[in-house]
């Protein structure tokens, strides 16, 4: 099902504003923020469309919208634009490819610090994760839910089966980062090496994570491997 143009202007911005802020997002906050040269009441009947198409829901009757799985998986698809990443990370990662021997315990530890998300990279040839940034990414305010928490850590304990979709899957789009939105969030990016053979690196987080930001620096990691 594919939007009209005002119907993704909203979408766009909700879920932008969601991950940036972790509030819903009201009616009002949208006629404020955003130029679409409509009425107050044709944002809200807008909205109310998104919600009847599985793009949106409201957690509490007074409260605004924030996206569902499908409002993510649209966002993905068809809104986000994959960019060049933040200088510091870009200089991160490119001096760490420079390097010869083993790299991927700093370059794992700057693309988590950087995007402030669980991290993993998995060699395929020696069956190793190296893991890192689950401290800062519990932080996030969706782990104040116990239950969650508990959840999310036991996902990070248990990754082969994430990681294995993403081998089966890589001739589909070979430079492409796969997405996957459940309970939460993850990027992820297949790799072929001469000298360390294949590995995934992955981002989780919150399904409220900055897919457009992880996948950003997972492509940009992609081609600085392949090319750089």
């Amino acid at each position: 099902m594919k939007l009209n143009e005002r119907s993704e202007n909203i979408l766009d911005f909700i879920v932008r504003d969601y991950v940036r802020t972790a509030f819903p997002v009201s009616s009002e906050r949208i006629n404020k923020k955003v130029s679409l040269g409509v009425s107050p009441a044709t944002i809200r009947n807008t909205m109310l469309e998104l919600d009847k198409g599985g793009f949106l829901e409201q957690l509490h009757t007074s409260a605004g919208r924030i996206p569902t799985d499908k409002g993510y998986r649209y966002f993905i698809q068809n809104l986000m634009r994959l960019k060049e990443p933040q200088a510091d990370i870009r200089r991160s990662m490119d001096e760490i490819f420079s390097r010869s021997g083993e790299i991927f315990e700093e370059l794992n530890s700057a693309v988590s610090r950087h995007l402030r998300l669980f991290s993993a990279i998995f060699l395929e040839n020696e069956n190793r994760f190296f893991k890192h940034g689950l401290s800062e990414v519990l932080k996030e305010p969706e782990f104040m839910e116990q239950g969650r928490a508990v959840n999310f850590v036991d996902l990070t304990e248990h990754l082969e089966n994430m990681v294995s979709g993403i081998f089966q899957r890589k001739n589909k789009n070979y430079n492409e980062p796969d997405f996957i939105i459940e309970e939460f969030g993850m990027a992820g990016m297949f790799f072929e090496d001469e000298d360390w053979g294949r590995f995934v690196m992955i981002s989780l987080g919150p399904r409220r994570m900055n897919y457009e930001k992880a996948g950003s620096v997972l492509k940009y990691a992609k081609r600085q491997k392949q090319y750089g």
